[in-house]
């Protein structure tokens, strides 16, 4: 029996990996360039795996220092990943990371060990950091991109988890280290959009127009029909580009839910041949998310919120017209402000629509 062809929910590259030729080209161009990037996009648009193909596609030629915010809960924390993880990428062997590091880390109180699977490890700061030990940690890549003459780029996800840390006083010394840096260039992504827009687009913001914006949208339709036929294909089955065409009006080209539907598919029919098989693929999906839609739904306590995600779910792009508030009662303009302002902040909308479309198709379905 073939194995399903289809993945989501998980980090894909290689054959698994579907389009972004044109945003792979995007990075590759400003790295070259040595401008720095921010990367928007939404939750499961596929950021993770774009940024790991891209380092398999171009790991001969770059150094890539992968750090991830998520879950961390203070700057030590932070700063002890950027020593772990840059000293590992651009030095290698452990053996050479204390010559490496030698005079580059002069006043910053850490310490490097050696965990008993014979890989670097960092002993926590066991005091609060100080400006010097921060400037110094934060210069680390690009004295050893210079010193080791290698290219390096250093990549934060979920970069917006860095505005908790310390308020902007963190965030504005970091740029005004790695504004300095000519042998490094930074990638700045992260799941809360709205956080990223005040951190580098408003002018209040510490990141104010240090880095060339990236939109990460769905996939184009006909890119990801052409995939879902020579999947199937490559398993055994078969796949019309019209019923390929019913999964992609479903779900947009969202990759997570192209994917999941995709795979629920071939398990329903390895040659699937009528519109029913996708229906019912899409609400195998559906049931699948129902539980992490009830949550956001009874974790939304307003019902004004409650009305505003139906809404936007059957008119996406409302706004503010007085025939929409009055259509869906949404009492007034700066209501709707209100209550747009606290889903964005959670997520579940941005500039005016639902995020996931298929929390959206479930929204529809509550009316």
């Amino acid at each position: 029996m073939s194995m399903n062809p289809f993945k989501y929910g998980t980090i894909v590259t290689g054959e698994d990996f579907v389009d972004r030729e044109k945003e792979l080209a995007d990075l590759l161009r400003e790295i070259r360039s040595k401008k720095s990037i921010v990367l928007y996009s939404d939750r499961r648009l596929g950021k993770s795996s774009l940024l790991s193909e891209f380092m398999r596609r171009n790991s001969k030629k770059y150094r890539f220092v992968f750090i991830d915010l998520y879950g961390m809960t203070d700057k030590s924390q932070l700063l002890e990943e950027i020593v772990e993880k840059t000293t590992s990428a651009v030095l290698g062997k452990v053996e050479n990371i204390a010559a490496g590091l030698w005079g580059l880390l002069k006043s910053a109180r850490l310490r490097l060990v050696v965990t008993p699977e014979g890989k670097l490890g960092i002993e926590p700061f066991k005091v609060e950091p100080t400006p010097g030990d921060i400037t110094e940690i934060l210069d680390l890549p690009e004295k050893l991109a210079k010193k080791k003459r290698k290219q390096v780029v250093v990549i934060f996800d979920e970069f917006q988890e860095a505005s908790s840390f310390d308020g902007v006083s963190l965030l504005k010394l970091m740029r005004s280290r790695f504004q300095q840096h000519g042998n490094v260039v930074y990638i700045f992504c992260g799941s809360k959009r709205h956080v990223l827009h005040q951190m580098f687009d408003e002018r209040e913001g510490a990141f104010y127009k240090f880095a060339r914006p990236i939109e990460l949208g769905n996939i184009p339709r006909v890119d990801f029909e052409k995939f879902i036929v020579s999947r199937f294909r490559s398993a055994g089955g078969s796949m019309k580009r019209d019923l390929a065409a019913e999964i992609l009006k479903v779900t947009g080209g969202h990759p997570y839910y192209t994917q999941q539907i995709a795979h629920e598919l071939f398990d329903i029919a390895r040659s699937p041949k009528q519109k029913q098989d996708v229906e019912l693929a899409v609400s195998n999906a559906v049931e699948h998310q129902k539980a992490s839609f009830l949550y956001a739904w009874e974790t939304t306590k307003s019902s004004l919120q409650r009305k505003y995600l139906v809404a936007l779910a059957k008119e996406p792009g409302g706004g503010y017209s007085y025939e929409f508030i009055q259509k869906f009662g949404l009492r007034s303009s700066s209501h709707v402000q209100k209550a747009e302002k606290s889903l964005e902040a959670r997520g579940l909308i941005e500039n005016g629509r639902i995020v996931d479309p298929i929390f959206a198709l479930w929204l529809r379905s509550l009316a």
